[in-house]
């Protein structure tokens, strides 16, 4: 990862990102060119599994890790705007990922985070978004012309699947 530690401080954070996520702070890094806030999340989850224990520390780390990733999503706005599949994708993964590091949190905190709700159910927006892509891309398939000859070229051979 290129950058160096935050110092930045801006007039939408004039705290600076450092003191937003004192517990992850050192995770997150400045790309020099860009602006981008850029994170090692596995380099801190392969850490905090081989040093630490349950914790209040621990649970506000995962907290903010849960944060950021949504605080990330909103700084991509306008980028995502023009790109609905895109902006689709990067929903449903920040979703996941602030999902889990909140159930995270709990258990580290010693609580029990309860059953585990798929995404569907806990979030059924992003679910018809989804399903409405996968519908719109479908139907942009079915209204390419075939090419001569069948559907999908020659039949496969009998007894045998279709790779």
């Amino acid at each position: 990862m290129h950058g160096r530690l935050f110092t930045l401080v801006s007039e939408d954070d004039p705290d600076g990102i450092p003191n937003r996520w004192p517990h992850i702070g050192r995770f997150l890094r400045v790309n020099e060119s860009t602006g981008w806030v850029d994170d090692d999340y596995l380099r801190w989850h392969f850490a905090e599994q081989k040093v630490s224990q349950p914790s209040a520390e621990v649970a506000a780390a995962y907290e903010e890790w849960a944060d950021y990733f949504e605080w990330r999503l909103e700084q991509r706005a306008d980028e995502l705007a023009a790109d609905r599949v895109k902006r689709h994708l990067v929903e449903k993964w920040t979703d996941s990922m602030a999902y889990c590091c909140r159930r995270s949190a709990a258990w580290a905190r010693g609580e029990d985070p309860g059953e585990w709700i798929p995404e569907q159910q806990r979030r059924p927006d992003l679910d018809a978004e989804g399903r409405a892509i996968v519908a719109e891309i479908i139907a942009g398939l079915d209204a390419q012309p075939q090419p001569a000859g069948g559907a999908s070229g020659p039949a496969p051979a009998q007894g045998r699947l279709a790779v």
